[in-house]
């Protein structure tokens, strides 16, 4: 996740409401944070659940369903202290900047908050991407962080201020959590039921599996997959620490509201049953008001930038196609585009999520020719899938290639065909 940073005057936190209180104790102080939960209720709840390890997970190990505690133990693994930029990550569960619980939820954004000085917020991959990382804020406003992470809780007092201060000037992997405490004031914050708030669920499904032996194996839903469902498959065929895989991307299913074109999935294939025998731990992750396409096959993105628009229409492979943009006037201009890999320039299928899709474009026909677009899925008719975008783009202009990298290029709503 990239910042700009933006340089501009404190400004105060806003009043408090109703107290639903989280409580970091670290190896350098407490820092007491006042949840908005009636401004973010998905975020908070998010956070609750996994801060007590009241929610099933999958784990990214074996791929059984467990239960875990996120944030205790953990250390503040990337801390930026700079001069109108100052922020303090945390939450992967593997004390890097990669990890979490395997589900997202969307964007909760709130003209009431924003991110003024010593505030909670959700650190994300892209619109939609909110999982269990989180950054505190120090002694800054950072606006151009507004709209683009979900805030979630204040940081009201100067102990709690102080405290964080001594984090940020800690640097990286300088202060461990050593356990979070959620308390509750007065009834409007007792009454807020975390587990109410339709977020993601993660349930051990109903199956029998078809085996023809050196042929396939194939699991057979008892309740089929439908919108927002991610089925997950490991399998081991010692039940040896350290001998599970993840099946593969053939067992993931991630729909679209079901219809004519986009039925519910009854059925999975596992393996090709090679092997004497085997273990599986299967997972389903339920994602409440999901959207997302699982492929961009045969349909268009259309993403308004300037006075004109980029118009990407997906071929039958969902990698390739062709793009124009349109100005204001009504002229188009483009070509043929294919898909890539953003970190390794290798081509590569876009990435999807039950709230999101990422795909990065090459183009030699338009400038930027380097492009990648951050969908995030917010609704849906019969027609479009509607949401709001980041999109980047690859500067290589810079005279060291160290800083050659993606920049932000533009922001806004988008449109996909269903």
């Amino acid at each position: 996740m990239k910042f700009a940073a933006v340089f501009l005057p404190l400004l105060s936190a806003g009043p408090l409401h109703a107290e639903l209180l989280a409580t970091f104790q670290t190896t350098r102080g407490n820092v007491t944070v006042v949840l908005q939960y009636d401004k973010a209720p998905q975020a908070v709840a998010n956070f609750i659940t996994l801060a007590q390890g009241t929610r099933a997970l999958v784990n990214p190990a074996d791929g059984a369903i467990h239960y875990k505690r996120y944030y205790t133990g953990e250390k503040f693994f990337r801390v930026i202290n700079e001069s109108g930029f100052k922020i303090a990550q945390t939450g992967s569960g593997t004390g890097t900047n990669s990890g979490g619980p395997a589900f997202t939820f969307r964007d909760e954004f709130h003209a009431g908050l924003t991110h003024v000085p010593y505030v909670l917020s959700m650190a994300n991959s892209g619109p939609n991407s909110n999982s269990s990382q989180i950054f505190f804020t120090g002694n800054s406003s950072i606006p151009s962080l507004n709209n683009v992470h979900t805030i979630f809780g204040l940081i009201p007092d100067s102990a709690s201020r102080t405290t964080m201060d001594a984090i940020l000037a800690g640097g990286n992997d300088a202060t461990t959590i050593t356990g979070v405490t959620i308390s509750r004031t007065d009834p409007a914050a007792t009454a807020f039921d975390e587990h109410a708030q339709n977020i993601p669920t993660v349930i051990c499904p109903r199956v029998r599996l078809n085996v023809i032996p050196g042929v396939s194996n194939t699991c057979v839903f008892d309740t089929p997959l439908t919108a927002g469902d991610v089925f997950q498959a490991f399998g081991s065929t010692t039940l040896a620490s350290g001998g599970w895989i993840s099946i593969g991307s053939a067992t993931r299913r991630i729909r679209l509201a079901p219809g004519p074109t986009m039925p519910s999935v009854a059925a999975s294939p596992i393996d090709n049953a090679l092997e004497a025998k085997a273990f599986y731990n299967l997972a389903v992750t339920r994602h409440p008001g999901s959207v997302a396409p699982d492929s961009l096959a045969n349909r268009t993105i259309t993403v308004p930038f300037g006075t004109g628009s980029f118009t990407y229409t997906f071929n039958t492979t969902g990698r390739a196609g062709t793009i124009t943009y349109t100005t204001a006037n009504g002229i188009p201009s483009g070509g043929p585009f294919i898909t890539f890999n953003p970190f390794t320039g290798l081509q590569q299928a876009p990435s999807f999520d039950p709230n999101n899709v990422s795909v990065a474009i090459y183009t030699e026909s338009i400038d930027p020719g380097l492009q990648w677009l951050r969908l995030g899925c917010d609704a849906a008719t019969s027609q479009l899938i509607s949401g709001h975008h980041n999109f980047q783009y690859y500067n290589d202009s810079y005279p060291d290639p160290a800083e050659h990298g993606w920049e932000p290029l533009a922001a806004g709503a988008f449109t996909i065909s269903r």
